[in-house]
């Protein structure tokens, strides 16, 4: 593929990185590339618009459309989902001690006999094709979700991240990503309020199933770290440069706790740790999951609770 060729993002509100306190909490929303972009959108912004509560506190301060040429050129997509790509590919082999125990407790069959799959090798003993892998339903009772994996029994197999490889197929060339980011000073709560109050209105709307999940139509930074790892992917100027990784809020916040951007990126690279669990052990968490719904106070608080990072490739 040309350089001639690649559309470079249609960015329609500019990055606003003006607010420099630790009060201003961003969200970074993505529409999924199977979603009505447009109309998914619009429903998003009525919400905001309609209750006075988030019209007042809730701004949108940068709004894009990332064409998929420019995904698949700069593999933003891999780069976003690397350890679970990993883990789709190496499947048991990448298990971790702590996950082998958790996951013969959880399942009660001992690891060692168990038949853990990747999602790619699960696809070619299976014969599924990527969509029917994504789509394979069994009861919640057989979903496990550990260390930012997710792994489903499927009769005597386990299958880690089944929706990789369609996430990879869905985020083709052809296909563009909106990406929105919101500001509020009132704190992660509420904006975990008005992502509930928007699945709610895409329900009503028809445009989101009653039984499905509201992450097969959009994405949201549910972590201060989490905002960081989409700034990085879907953040860009109007001519296809990255906007300065210090312009992200909490990136720029731990730069401020005297923490370097090598630090930081290893932070993201490798996002499992070991944090006490209260009982004299280590309970190995992505640093995603165990900062969710917290402020950037608190999310830097808690990874200094972490007493050892794990190295997976």
């Amino acid at each position: 593929m040309s350089t001639q060729q690649v559309r470079i993002p249609t960015v329609v509100i500019p990055f606003d990185s003006e607010c420099r306190t630790e009060l201003c909490q961003d969200v970074c929303v993505y529409l999924r590339p199977e979603a009505n972009g447009i109309q998914v959108e619009s429903a998003m912004m009525r919400t905001i618009s309609t209750n006075p509560h988030y019209n007042e506190n809730v701004k949108l301060v940068y709004l894009a459309n990332i064409p998929g040429e420019f995904i698949a050129k700069h593999r933003i997509i891999e780069q976003h989902y690397r350890l679970k790509i990993s883990f789709a590919k190496q499947g048991k082999r990448l298990f971790t001690a702590y996950m082998q125990r958790e996951f013969s407790r959880y399942y009660k069959v001992p690891f060692e006999e168990a038949e853990i799959l990747g999602a790619f090798e699960a696809m070619k003993r299976l014969h599924y094709t990527r969509e029917g892998l994504f789509n394979l339903w069994v009861p919640a009772e057989d979903v496990f979700h550990l260390n930012g994996q997710t792994i489903k029994r499927v009769k005597e197999l386990f299958i880690v991240n089944y929706d990789i490889p369609a996430i990879l197929q869905k985020n083709r060339t052809s296909t563009d990503i909106a990406v929105m980011i919101l500001r509020t000073k009132l704190g992660p709560g509420s904006m975990h309020s008005l992502m509930e109050d928007m699945v709610e209105r895409l329900k009503a709307d028809g445009l989101l199933q009653q039984s499905e999940a509201f992450t097969r139509v959009f994405h949201f930074s549910r972590s201060p770290f989490e905002q960081i790892l989409d700034g990085i992917g879907f953040l860009y100027k109007s001519d296809g440069t990255h906007i300065p990784l210090q312009d992200i809020q909490f990136y720029n916040y731990l730069l401020q706790q005297g923490m370097s951007r090598t630090e930081i990126h290893q932070i993201l690279h490798y996002p499992i740790f070991g944090f006490p669990n209260g009982k004299g052990r280590l309970k190995e968490q992505t640093v995603y999951a165990a900062s969710s719904g917290m402020d950037y106070k608190r999310a830097y608080q808690t990874l200094l609770t972490a007493k050892a990072q794990i190295l997976l490739d």
